[in-house]
């Protein structure tokens, strides 16, 4: 099987970090560490105030930019906890979202309230794909949390990439972080605290890998193979002998047409079997998205890498589609992320789109996480 990463869409700062031209930001990333270090100097001796709400909070985030899993997490949990029967609402900052109210409401629960511009990506596409659990947007999360509560008759707050927002208080933190690292198409151990290693801009780290101490769970995902697994969790014991660890892959469960899933036409990730796949996606670990595909049993994938939370325009459906003929592909294969973008752009186009659903499981410590987070809910 052929897998063709297409890197020349990727950002200025990817560009940068495979050059030699990398030294020139090293002094940026020094006062990077350092505004970090302060900011948690400031919340650890209580100058900065942390701001609680009148029930529990979980916390989902990580310390990596993209692609370590956390909103296929914060999914996975609020779906759990739904089904405990626990009444659930979810809080995102809606990064990159064009709205001027302070917070906005997605999702009611019943229906999804405003387009992808308006709430951003990942809250989108939670609307569009969780039921009667709340979505709510917002920079400042307490004051999202308030209206939240106000609004809706919920027991939990999942706070969705909150990690670094330590201005709201939690009960749990839960931390994702990627088991493994992709070179071409085979996992290999690496240390799995970004790639490269350092933090912003020179590397990928928002924080020093020993703020995974913070943590109260660590959630190990995307990890799919033995001998990266086993590395992982190795070094993430040296640096948080304390925190519950446990492993977690990302299961396909399903294709559906590009333009809607409520049609309820599904159908079998076996479709892919033998299948020439042009994999298009705009995330922030596409190599990610290409082993999964790759563990479908196509006969070949070929990836259109475009750079996280990518805005698609025309120009984008035009190379999508010559990179599709190019590539004499049977499919096109985007993600849940991508696909409310895609299908304004080419889902009216005469082109085989399909989109991958895949649900986060947990393959280890599944009976531990579900007692942790009763706990902090009802307090038993």
């Amino acid at each position: 099987m052929k897998s063709t990463h297409t890197r020349d869409l990727a950002s200025l700062q990817q560009r940068l970090l495979t050059t030699p031209l990398r030294v020139l930001l090293i002094p940026f990333s020094w006062l990077y560490a350092a505004s970090v270090w302060v900011r948690n100097q400031l919340y650890a001796h209580g100058v900065f105030r942390v701001r609680t709400l009148p029930c529990p909070v979980i916390s989902v985030g990580n310390i990596v930019v993209g692609g370590t899993g956390k909103t296929p997490t914060v999914i996975a949990i609020a779906r759990h906890l739904q089904r405990e029967g626990v009444r659930v609402a979810i809080l995102s900052r809606g990064y990159k979202r064009h709205a001027r109210e302070k917070v906005t409401i997605v999702s009611d629960g019943k229906k999804v309230c405003v387009s992808p511009r308006e709430s951003g990506d990942e809250a989108h596409m939670m609307a569009t794909h969780l039921n009667d659990i709340p979505i709510v947007v917002g920079r400042q999360r307490y004051l999202a949390g308030r209206v939240a509560l106000a609004r809706f008759n919920v027991d939990v707050l999942l706070l969705d990439d909150g990690y670094q927002h330590r201005q709201l208080g939690r009960d749990v933190d839960i931390l994702t972080v990627p088991a493994h690292s992709i070179v071409g198409l085979q996992a290999v151990p690496k240390y799995p605290f970004g790639s490269p290693e350092g933090l912003l801009p020179v590397g990928t780290l928002r924080e020093p890998p020993t703020a995974i101490r913070r943590a109260d769970i660590i959630l190990l995902t995307h990890a799919d193979a033995p001998n990266v697994s086993v590395y992982a969790k190795k070094a993430v014991e040296e640096l948080a002998p304390n925190a519950l660890i446990l492993e977690s892959i990302h299961q396909p469960t399903h294709l559906y047409p590009l333009i809607s899933e409520d049609s309820g036409e599904q159908t079998s990730i076996k479709e892919l079997q033998g299948k020439r796949l042009l994999a298009v996606c705009g995330i922030g670990d596409p190599e990610a998205f290409v082993i999964t595909l790759s563990r479908c049993s196509p006969e070949r994938v070929e990836l259109l890498a475009f750079p996280d939370h990518h805005v698609y325009m025309e120009a984008d459906g035009e190379q999508i589609c010559t990179a599709f003929h190019a590539a004499k592909a049977d499919l096109i294969v985007t993600t849940q992320k991508d696909e409310q973008k895609l299908a304004g752009l080419i889902g009216h186009q005469q082109l085989p789109v399909v989109v991958l659903a895949v649900a986060l499981v947990v393959t280890e410590g599944d009976e531990k996480l579900t007692e942790v987070l009763l706990t902090s809910v009802r307090g038993v």
